[in-house]
């Protein structure tokens, strides 16, 4: 079994490797999304590739390649599953509904809408004026603006 002794570790590989995938898993537990998990698979990887083979060109090689295959075959199917990065919020289900406007809307110039009860600052989509009492549809919010149709 190969140990690091040009660069003076004389840690074996396989526990070096084992100490690197503990030290991404770790790094994974403290993040709150997915960003270090497939280096400490790769590595594990390395780990077991290093039990049977001496060549830590090969071991790196192996790490690489697995880290980098599982980043690209599964990064968006692992984030779509756990929604990472996604916080659904209340304010999504306001979209599509019907408001009313309390304060002219302008083209270029902010009015005001009332929707459950609520004032919203308001900007038209279209750049098209609603006057006072006009019903609108919410399309999306864009900090604390609805922009309305």
């Amino acid at each position: 079994m190969a140990s690091l002794l040009s660069v003076g570790l004389t840690i074996p590989l396989p526990w070096l490797w084992f100490l690197l995938a503990t030290i991404f898993g770790i790094i994974e537990a403290m993040t709150l999304g997915i960003v270090s998990i497939w280096f400490a698979i790769g590595a594990l990887a390395a780990m077991l590739t290093s039990i049977f083979i001496d060549s830590v060109m090969i071991q790196i090689f192996i790490f690489l390649a697995t880290s980098l295959i599982l980043i690209v075959k599964t990064r968006k199917f692992a984030v779509g599953m756990l929604k990472v990065g996604k916080e659904k919020t209340n304010l999504d289900d306001l979209i599509g509904k019907e408001a009313v406007v309390t304060k002219e809307i302008l083209p270029y110039v902010a009015g005001e809408v009332k929707l459950e009860g609520k004032f919203w600052r308001s900007m038209s989509e279209s750049k098209q004026t609603y006057a006072e009492g006009a019903i609108v549809t919410v399309l999306r919010i864009e900090g604390v603006t609805i922009i309305v149709k």
